[in-house]
């Protein structure tokens, strides 16, 4: 994402790991205990990593009614894992839902602690830069992002919710520190509307305190370049339905 990468986590980052720390490469699913709740994630290590070097760690964070396997196989982020040398999270909500505020399944589980458990848990057992970690989600998991955002900026470096809105996840957004957000909302989404995104906008803007202007654009994108610490803001509206990122949705992309 634009702005200053390395701002979440404890701590400097490190030149290397030592000792190394060796693991299998691939995707497992791995259990563990959050909130008195045995919880599960896919892990996916890519072919670069080698124990020694830190590398970032991504989340891809599945919707309502849906899981990780199937997030994966929507978002292709285990391929581009591999092809770009970072380490993959998909967790699995409860119930297939995620606890992000008024939207959806009636999750009551303690989701940002879970976040927060699988993040210890990998950069204790893997090689990860804890200065990049970041999180993606779609619908139900971006508006998870955005709580994300909120409630644990110390230990993301950026966000980027997909078809979520900030309505959905939370009433009250006070993130520890300013933090890089780029939300993509689809302009053909009659899920969640691209009537509220100005909203979302506004918000952030007003979060990590972003001036109007000045804005630069590309393609579908505006990238507010004048934010406290460095960072940007980033306004993304594709053409496209609340599934327009589907590898089999031909509508866009």
């Amino acid at each position: 994402m634009g702005g200053v990468a390395g701002m979440g986590g404890g701590g400097p980052t490190a030149g290397s790991c030592t000792p190394a720390r060796p693991h299998d490469k691939g995707a497992k699913t791995v259990t563990l205990q959050s909130g008195g709740v045995s919880r599960s994630y896919i892990l996916h290590v890519p072919p670069a990593y080698d124990g020694t070097k830190p590398l970032p760690l991504v989340f891809d964070i599945h919707g309502y009614t849906s899981f990780a396997s199937e997030q994966l196989a929507r978002s292709k982020w285990d391929k581009m894992a591999d092809k770009e040398g970072f380490v993959l999270i998909a967790p699995d909500g409860v119930n297939k839902s995620w606890n992000a505020g008024n939207c959806c399944g009636g999750n009551k589980q303690d989701d940002v602690t879970f976040f927060r458990d699988m993040v210890k848990k990998s950069t204790a057992e893997l090689c990860i830069d804890s200065k990049r970690v970041y999180v993606s989600g779609h619908s139900n998991g971006g508006a998870m992002t955005y709580r994300l955002a909120c409630e644990a900026a110390d230990i993301f470096a950026a966000v980027a919710p997909v078809c979520g809105g900030m309505f959905m996840a939370v009433s009250n957004c006070n993130p520890s520190r300013p933090i890089p957000v780029m939300g993509i909302r689809a302009t053909g989404d009659t899920t969640v509307t691209i009537g509220s995104a100005d909203d979302d906008v506004d918000e952030w803007l007003a979060n990590d305190k972003c001036e109007s202007s000045p804005v630069t654009t590309s393609g579908v994108c505006k990238t507010y370049t004048s934010c406290s610490a460095g960072i940007q803001v980033v306004d993304c509206r594709p053409p496209g339905n609340h599934g327009f990122f589907y590898a089999s949705n031909n509508e866009f992309l």
